[in-house]
Formats: C-alpha cells, structure tokens, sequence
C-alpha cells in the first residue's frame, strides 16, 4: 500500500491531499476526486469584476476630487459674495428691523399714492376720489399697526396697494366724460383670418412684426418689419402706400431706422409699431424706448423704469420667444407699452405713453405673469392676453380693464393661426383689426364687441 500525496493549488489558499493508492503491475494506482481539480471560474470572474469595479470607482472618485479642488475657489468667492450682501440684512433681522424695512417701504408707496389723489380730487373731484381718498388713510393706518404686529402676510399687503394703485392711475387719467365706440365693452369674438400671407420676407424670418399706421386719422400705410439678425434685431421698416401694394408686394419703401442690426438705435424684439409718423421700438441691447421720426430721420430715446430686458420676461406660454420683453401697442387712448418689472413680480404692466416725449403718464400693474401668456395686446383701454391652444389656434383668456382695474381671466375666445408661434400681435383702433405676424406669416383679424 502506497501513500500518495498531492499537491493542489488554489486561488485563496494552498492545502495537500492525502490519498490512499495500490500497486499493481508496476503501476501505483489511486482513486482521486476529481471535482478538486476543477478551477473557480465564476469565482475568479467575480472577483475580477469586482476588482474592475472598484478601479472605475476609484478613477471617478479621483476625477471628482480634481474638479472639486478646481471650482472650489470660485465656490469660496461665492458663498463669501453672499456672506457680505446677507450682513445688512441678518443685522436688520437680528434687531428687529426688516419688517419695519419693508413697513417703511409701503408707508412712502401711500404716502405717493396719498398726494397723488389729493391732487386728482382737487382737480376734479368725484365720488371715486372721495372713497380713495378714505381708503388710502385706512391702508396706512393698518400699516400703522402693523409695527406692533409679529408677523403678517407681506404679499398680501402689496397686492391690496396694487390694487389701490391702478385705481388711483385709472381715476386721474380717465375723466368721467370720456368714451370710446368700444371702451364700456369687452370683445365678444375675432373673426378668421381676413388676411393669410406670406411676408415677402419668406419663412425664414419667423420674428417679427407688421401692420397698419395706427394713429387715428393717419393717413393709409401699411408695413412690414422683420428681425433679419438671429430672429433678435432689424434695421429697416418696409412701407406700402396702399393695401393693394401690399397685396402685390410691389412700391414699396425700405426705411433704415439705424445704419446695421447691432447698432445702438437698431430694432430689438417683435414689438415694433407705426404711429403717428414714427416708428416706435426697444432700442437694441438695452431697456429703452426709441421713436424714429419719419420726417426728421432722428431718433428719440427713453428708459423705460424698471422694464425687464434681454429676455428677463419674454413671453413663455408653450415655448418661450426670445427678445419679447417690451412690445408697443395702440388703441383708441393712445400709444402702450407692455412689459414686466421685478417689483410686480414678474407680472404684466402696461403704461401709457406720451408719443411724442416717450415719458410714461400713467402704469397699470396687473397680477397676470407674463411668462404664463404667448401675447399681450391693448383695445380701447382694455388689456388682453392669449395663450396657446394648439399649432393652429390661440385663445384670448384674459382682460385687464383700465378704467376700472379689474381682471377677468374667465374669457375663450379662438384665434385661428397657421403656424405654431406667435412673434407680435397688436390691434389698430382704425379698423379695429388685429395684426398677428406668425413665424413668417402675415395674419389680419376682424374684432366684434
């Protein structure tokens, strides 16, 4: 009898096997297991995998570690920027002093409103005046006690002097004679397209605007103006003498407004509009107002206080257009302009504007945000808003009424269209249509009241 001793080697350890043997014929003969023999495949491989793991981890961690250590003097910068400018604040809070901050704020906001309507009653002195007038001295009375409160609810606050403040601006800026064919009437219907065209321009030029001259007893000019630079700027005005050349796409007159589309008197955005001889416009790159004069080829600018620009609030309803922050419009009141402030949250404002100067006489601000609409337009005094029903219709849903201050976001009427997107839509008190410039397309509505 034989001792047989082997050897088997494996991946975590190494142990002898003692097996028992006979000989025969010369031969030493043993029975051997042979599943002892077989090599861990599947262990080996998910140890390997494991190994690879491990390594892919430890490359990433490192990677992260790299980046981290690259950004991290800028986050030291920033989070020490924000330090600094919270300083003031934490102090005013940590004394007590932030609410009286803002109760301060509101206290000269009334204080305005408060000489504001002194002198509109003394002016002319109505009902409305009176009951102003003992509304103002109430809301600062309550703001009187709001010093001794805890806590209250700031942005109700405001909304309440938004409020008050459109009522004070309606009250001093429409007086009780005034009338309009339509301004004691909200729309009741648009009718289709009574004009589908193509603008000469082509499909290409998606951003834009045009219409009809606008000003009441102007004589007839219809235009086209299209944003030729990254869908943001233009520098030309193309005028028609008549609807038939229009039509025709024939006599017409390219009027250069600035020398190039980056010049600093260039158009900015689709809020383009012909009044009065003057084509009316964002100036390129910045927040002002700018009034090229037909006649005396000089441009007139005016910053317009507090308007968002640059696409601070363009309008965003189905997808945002770029470069729509301010856009001009006309009724049968005058001249508008529509835009957003950060004070009014991002909401819509409207005001109304001296033609010739650009300065702004009156604002109204309302509690619609303006990236929740498509298009904003002005008729006779009213301010409406559509949003985007499909790729062929709008909707009108909302108005907000100048002459009394009140909101109605209840309204549904359609507005058919030809292509998704929706650049400038504007009304003209002449023929009391709308004039929609449609991702290169020229669309004219008839309005019904």
């Amino acid at each position: 009898m034989l001792i047989l001793l082997v050897l088997l080697s494996f991946t975590v350890s190494v142990q002898t096997l003692r097996v028992q043997g006979q000989q025969k014929n010369g031969s030493c003969v043993c029975d051997v297991k042979s599943f002892v023999w077989t090599f861990p495949a599947m262990t080996y491989e998910n140890v390997s995998s494991l190994a690879q793991d491990c390594g892919d981890a430890l490359q990433n961690l490192q990677t992260q570690i790299e980046d981290t250590k690259a950004t991290m003097p800028h986050m030291l910068a920033t989070v020490e920027n924000v330090t600094r400018r919270l300083g003031p604040f934490q102090y005013l809070k940590s004394n007590g002093l932030y609410n009286a901050l803002h109760l301060n704020q509101l206290k000269e906001e009334l204080q305005e409103l408060q000489h504001t309507i002194d002198i509109t009653h003394n002016d002319n002195p109505s009902k409305e005046t009176i009951k102003l007038t003992t509304e103002i001295a109430h809301a600062k009375q309550k703001v009187e006690n709001m010093y001794k409160d805890n806590g209250f609810n700031l942005e109700t606050v405001k909304e309440n002097l938004r409020r008050l403040s459109n009522r004070v601006q309606t009250c001093r800026s429409i007086p009780t004679e005034f009338r309009s064919t339509c301004s004691q009437r909200i729309m009741t219907n648009i009718s289709s397209p009574v004009v589908t065209k193509l603008s000469s321009y082509g499909k290409s030029y998606i951003s834009g605007a045009w219409g009809r001259e606008a000003k009441q007893d102007s004589e007839e000019r219809y235009w086209v103006q299209p944003l030729t630079s990254g869908h943001r700027s233009g520098n030309v005005m193309r005028m028609y003498s008549s609807f038939n050349d229009f039509m025709a796409f024939k006599n017409y007159k390219d009027e250069p407004v600035a020398p190039s589309n980056t010049h600093t008197n260039a158009i900015q955005g689709p809020g383009t509009l012909l009044y009065g001889e003057a084509v009316f416009y964002q100036c390129y790159n910045t927040g002002e107002l700018c009034r090229y004069d037909l006649q005396t080829k000089a441009t007139l600018r005016h910053t317009l206080p507090e308007a968002g620009f640059n696409n601070k609030f363009p309008y965003c309803y189905y997808t945002c257009r770029d470069w729509t922050d301010m856009n001009l419009s006309a009724d049968e009141r005058g001249l508008w302009v529509v835009y957003s402030t950060l004070e009014n949250h991002g909401n819509l404002v409207v005001s109304l504007l001296d033609s010739g100067s650009l300065n702004v006489t009156h604002t109204w601000k309302t509690g619609l945000f303006k990236k929740s609409v498509t298009n904003a337009f002005m008729v006779c005094g009213v301010l409406y808003a559509t949003r985007y029903v499909d790729t062929y219709r709008e909707e009108v849903f909302y108005a907000f009424d100048t002459a009394t201050g009140l909101e109605d976001n209840t309204l549904a009427l359609p507005l058919e269209k030809v292509a998704a997107g929706v650049a400038n839509l504007h009304y003209n008190p002449i023929d009391r249509r709308l004039y929609m410039y449609n991702d290169g397309y020229l669309l004219a509505y008839q309005a019904a009241f």
